[in-house]
Formats: C-alpha cells, sequence, structure tokens
C-alpha cells in the first residue's frame, strides 16, 4: 500500500520512538517504530501509520543533558 500524499522516510533516528519519549497518538503505548512514511510512526497494536505524539521534540531539548540520560541523535540514511 502507498501513500501518495507521504514522502517514503529517508533516515531514521537509530534509537526507537520511545526512547524519545513517542507513544501511539491512537492508543497511548509504546510498542512502535518508525515508519517508512517521513513524520509518521508505525503502531504494532493499532497496526496503522500514525503521527504519534512528540515526546521531548515539544520543546527545546538540552542535548548534553539528553546524552547524560542516554538518548542519542544519531542518525542511519536509509537507502532504496
Amino acid at each position: 500500500m502507498t501513500k501518495p500524499e507521504q514522502e517514503k522516510r529517508m533516515w531514521c533516528y537509530i534509537q526507537p520512538p520511545p526512547m524519545f519519549g513517542i507513544k501511539c497518538d491512537k492508543c497511548g503505548g509504546e510498542n512502535i517504530t518508525w515508519s517508512e512514511w517521513q513524520g509518521l510512526i508505525w503502531c504494532f497494536d493499532c497496526e496503522i501509520d500514525t503521527v504519534g505524539t512528540k515526546g521531548i521534540f515539544d520543546s527545546p531539548i538540552p542535548k548534553q543533558m539528553a546524552e547524560l540520560l542516554g538518548i542519542s541523535f544519531d542518525r542511519v540514511t536509509l537507502t532504496i
């Protein structure tokens, strides 16, 4: 199934979305991963791509404090 209104994701963070405090906006669960579509997550419980919550990206992020907590902003480039 393709989503013409969405672009394919070109990169994602190495750590999973729950590490950033992101949850499914439909069920509130953390059984999620990065979606193949830019700006979305995949919820394994709801079995849908959804926008999710903002998590720590909802406000300024103190990068050094995040690193002390084990949060990495390293990314991986995805190839087709």
